[in-house]
């Protein structure tokens, strides 16, 4: 699912209703909720462990509020304070890198707000960042973990720790981790709490305005931060691997929404168009789930329409194109979004399964007032036709550019001027009004 806009915190939780009124509301936690339970914000009351040294670890915490004390325990069972951490800090990371266990207790000084990093969560994120970045960060732990070990006097660790917490701090507020953590746990229960919605932007023929299909928009409602801007959140999905469950759920829903269009306006040959990304793809159960919900919601393969960028195809070429040729085994239709802005390369398009190719608004925008642009336009229209695709312009948005689409036989266009994303009601409206038009 790619982030489209243009055409396209968490409080603390409140007891569950119908719980007993707690007699010590200083001392006991809210009970959660199923939906709720799936967040990651922990609170700890002054003086609870919050994890225990050897112990293993599965997550890590950034701190969101109060302080924290971290003990090492010696050889004769003693403990020595090695520091202390406060707001915007992490905490027991070392676990999540390296499998290893706790290298020490830590425990709440005062009332603590936690945000969790799960292991999970990590995994996802190195792998996909470069693999250098993985490399590097297991090195570094494993040399510091080998000095802790080594170290005669543990004491010397005591005197840089309020530099090291400043530092972290720091570091934490420039690289503005801390929200793109906030964001990734809010996203993680947005589809449990019905925070996710489609909405639908049609495909028109240029020659007589007919709408032949809709593509599948994500958008995602944010209970006190309101609309949420898609290519924010989408591409935090992608990078935290959120967007295989928001991918599988929007695709269900974009089916049973077209299996209504179609039921209300009689029209069979309409398609629906879901944005997927490589994660997608590296999903093993990928193209099962995808049958299994076409079988179940009535959907013809043929009336699916995957849309991917450029850039999916340079990861993992090999496994996309034999993900790809079973979907097309299958009588699915490939679409390359944006086309034209990402690969350098034309021999994917001899390599993959490709049936359609969407040129990028930049392009159509450009087109009335940039013979560059215009030309490009042109070269994948005349590519188009010589090998047998489908073209769709997007981002149309005047008069001029449906004539100037028109004259240069574009047959299928997608944009403002004819309209915008809707609710799926607003959709049906416009099939049913384009029915009335029929004579």
């Amino acid at each position: 699912m790619k982030a489209k806009s243009d055409h396209s915190s968490k409080s603390t939780p409140d007891p569950s209703p119908g719980s007993a009124e707690p007699t010590d509301k200083s001392t006991v936690l809210p009970v959660l909720d199923p939906v709720e339970a799936l967040q990651v914000e922990k609170l700890y009351r002054a003086g609870e462990v919050i994890m225990r040294q050897d112990e293993p670890g599965d997550c890590a915490y950034f701190v969101q509020s109060g302080r924290v004390e971290i003990t090492l325990r010696r050889p004769d069972g003693s403990e020595m304070e090695v520091g202390r951490r406060g707001p915007g800090t992490l905490i027991g990371e070392m676990a999540i890198v390296d499998d290893g266990p706790r290298s020490a207790t830590v425990r709440a000084l005062e009332d603590c707000r936690l945000l969790e990093i799960s292991k999970a969560d990590f995994s996802r994120a190195v792998q996909n960042a470069n693999p250098i970045v993985g490399l590097v960060t297991k090195l570094i732990l494993m040399r510091y973990r080998d000095i802790l070990q080594r170290s005669e006097n543990v004491r010397e660790f005591t005197g840089v720790t309020t530099m090291l917490e400043q530092q972290e701090r720091y570091h934490a507020e420039e690289s503005q981790v801390l929200d793109a953590v906030r964001m990734a746990n809010e996203f993680k229960v947005a589809v449990g709490r019905k925070e996710l919605f489609l909405e639908y932007q049609p495909f028109i023929e240029i020659a007589n305005g007919r709408i032949i299909g809709f593509e599948a928009l994500m958008r995602w409602h944010h209970p006190t931060k309101g609309l949420m801007r898609p290519d924010l959140f989408i591409p935090m999905a992608e990078d935290t691997g959120l967007i295989i469950e928001a991918t599988r759920w929007a695709f269900r829903e974009s089916c049973k929404a077209l299996k209504r269009m179609i039921t209300q306006s009689g029209d069979s040959s309409l398609f629906i168009s879901v944005n997927f990304s490589a994660q997608d793809f590296d999903d093993p159960a990928f193209l099962d789930e995808m049958l299994f919900i076409l079988h179940e919601t009535g959907i013809h393969p043929s009336q699916i329409h995957l849309e991917i960028t450029e850039r999916l195809l340079l990861r993992q070429s090999e496994h996309v194109r034999k993900v790809l040729l079973q979907c097309r085994d299958h009588d699915m239709q490939i679409a390359i979004d944006d086309f034209g802005t990402g690969y350098s390369s034309l021999s994917y398009l001899h390599q993959y399964p490709v049936t359609t190719l969407k040129i990028d608004q930049s392009f159509i925008r450009n087109m009335t007032t940039d013979k560059g642009a215009l030309g490009l336009v042109k070269s994948i229209l005349s590519l188009s036709e010589n090998m047998g695709l489908s073209i769709i312009a997007e981002g149309v948005e005047t008069r001029e550019h449906v004539d100037m689409l028109k004259s240069l036989k574009c047959q299928v266009a997608q944009g403002y001027f004819f309209a915008r994303p809707v609710p799926e009601h607003e959709a049906a409206s416009l099939l049913a009004a384009q029915a009335k038009r029929v004579p």
